[in-house]
């Protein structure tokens, strides 16, 4: 099942391995990695059982301390998203019921938001403007399909 997914070498063939980090970020490192390996899978880029390369490959790809991939390698596991099985290497695996907490807790949190929007004067119409521009981040422009 691991790592024999169609598109696996499809994947690679794009690059799907690319992360963009921003040393001069504020955002460390092991952070931009997990926030844009979940970006990847929102996108369908990288597929549930699809192989994620090891945290030596992955430091030397991006010339960075081991100890920083395997740190976002740990936050992608505890957050139910990767799966590592000896011998056989690191792999996307969705954690449905971790997901559906993180889910959950997530609604509670944008509640809460538009609970502060609502004290603060901020209408739906800027709530919308605000998500319609984060969609032309995820979005390809004019589709509702993911980049």
């Amino acid at each position: 099942m691991y790592g024999d997914t169609p598109n696996t070498i499809q994947n690679l063939q794009k690059g799907v391995f690319m992360f963009d980090l921003n040393n001069s970020s504020q955002i460390p490192l092991n952070e931009q990695i997990v926030e844009q390996t979940k970006l990847m899978i929102a996108q369908g880029i990288l597929l549930d059982g699809d192989p994620m390369p090891s945290v030596r490959d992955l430091s030397k790809t991006l010339l960075i301390n081991q100890s920083t991939v395997q740190k976002a390698y740990n936050k992608l596991k505890e957050d139910g998203i990767l799966l590592t099985k000896k011998g056989l290497g690191t792999f996307v695996s969705l954690d449905v019921k971790k997901i559906d907490l993180k889910k959950a807790r997530l609604e509670k949190n944008l509640y809460d938001i538009f609970l502060k929007c609502r004290f603060y004067g901020i209408d739906f119409e800027k709530i919308k403007e605000i998500y319609e521009k984060s969609k032309e981040d995820f979005y390809d422009s004019g589709s509702n399909e993911p980049l």
